[in-house]
């Protein structure tokens, strides 16, 4: 009879795990459902939220000199509105103009693809090509000349509506910094009382998961603002020496696709290589070695020291989780892979370690290696109430 009744009581326990599964992802099915619906009426509020895991550290570290939260806010906050001034009179006129003669020398770009195409069909048709090879080509050539009108419409409908979309954009920045003023002020006060939400019982359990969440989140942000701006410095840098047309776009692009990793770097290469492209065959090899170069060194030097040891994932899980990305969300999903991937793994140690009571991550580890233990922002900032 005992054992019947601990078969039963385990077979219990299965069945009251699998049933709490299956509302966890109905749960979460439902939720992705309202925020697909809703997700216009969000993004002051993404874009507040990245805003405030980038300026928490400088925050936390100017109210460690004794400068109140909110005073420490407002000084961030002048510290951005005089970045953005030295940018605006110093970097956005060059930038403008590039972009307008960029967007100019694109149809002409098209027409000498077309060109140089013709040039090489009419260098090799003497060759014996296969039916089938020739049919690929020409297939190929009428795919990229479709290709080609298309993008050329889609980046006139985009030129046509950029207004809208601007005023649209500095809208949502402007809701965002007021969103983020008032969440980075109320930092603390907003931490307690999601702690407490947890009940008397589980809020170390809740503080300790909250404090993985945004040290991950907030040390991902960090370090990839510090690789891409490095990133964009180089190469602006390297083209404008090289005399590759449009430096300054080509840098800023090449930092801002280097968010998206792999596939960002490559896209850079290719536009670059074909701005270079035109005005010499070994520009466009240089344009391309300055772009690798550039992501090298940061590889080597930035992203090391910034980000790993807030976002610790082998190169295994790195390739799962962007491709898992990729195949749900496309670029965005791409984007999201390795902070949600690095949240996720800490997650999964804490609890597993917990539960088991055993070690799972170590310092020499692969799948599962330990961070380098590190000081948090919220552990060394003070509130006013603990002053």
């Amino acid at each position: 009879m005992p054992d019947r009744s601990e078969s039963l009581e385990r077979w219990r326990r299965v069945l009251t795990v699998s049933w709490a599964l299956v509302g966890v992802l109905i749960l979460a099915a439902a939720s992705v459902f309202a925020l697909v619906r809703i997700s216009p009426a969000l993004v002051p509020f993404g874009l507040a939220l990245v805003i405030v895991f980038l300026l928490r550290t400088p925050v936390a570290a100017l109210e460690r000199r004794r400068l109140k939260r909110g005073a420490a806010v407002a000084v961030c906050y002048l510290a951005i509105l005089a970045a953005l001034a030295v940018l605006g009179l110093f970097i956005v006129p060059p930038l403008v103009d590039q972009v307008r003669q960029f967007l100019g020398a694109f149809p002409g770009y098209y027409d000498r693809v077309l060109d140089l195409w013709g040039q090489v069909q009419r260098q090799y048709s003497a060759v014996a090509w296969p039916s089938w090879l020739d049919d690929a080509l020409v297939g190929i050539r009428d795919g990229l000349a479709e290709q080609l009108a298309s993008w050329s419409a889609n980046l006139a409908k985009t030129l046509f509506s950029v207004g809208g979309g601007a005023v649209s954009f500095l809208l949502n920045v402007f809701l965002a910094l007021v969103v983020a003023f008032w969440l980075l002020k109320d930092m603390e006060v907003i931490k307690r009382e999601f702690v407490a939400l947890a009940g008397p019982k589980r809020r170390d359990e809740a503080s300790i998961v909250i404090g993985k969440v945004s040290t991950v989140l907030s040390g991902y942000l960090r370090g990839q603002a510090i690789v891409s701006a490095t990133t964009a410095v180089i190469v602006t840098i390297g083209f404008t020496v090289l005399g590759v047309p449009y430096a300054l776009v080509l840098g800023l692009l090449a930092g801002a696709l280097n968010i998206v990793p792999w596939f960002g770097p490559l896209v850079a290469e290719v536009i670059s290589a074909i701005a270079a492209a035109f005005v010499s065959p070994w520009l466009a090899l240089w344009a391309v070695l300055v772009v690798i170069g550039a992501q090298q060194i940061t590889d080597m030097f930035i992203t090391p020291r910034v980000m790993s040891e807030q976002v610790d994932l082998h190169p295994v899980l790195v390739i799962f989780s962007l491709l898992t990305g990729a195949a749900l969300a496309g670029i965005v999903g791409m984007v999201l892979a390795i902070p949600v991937a690095a949240i996720a793994k800490g997650l999964f140690v804490y609890y597993f370690e917990k539960w088991t009571d055993s070690s799972l991550a170590t310092e020499n580890g692969a799948l599962f290696r330990s961070a380098v233990p590190c000081e948090t922002d919220d552990r060394s900032a003070m509130t006013d109430e603990e002053r």
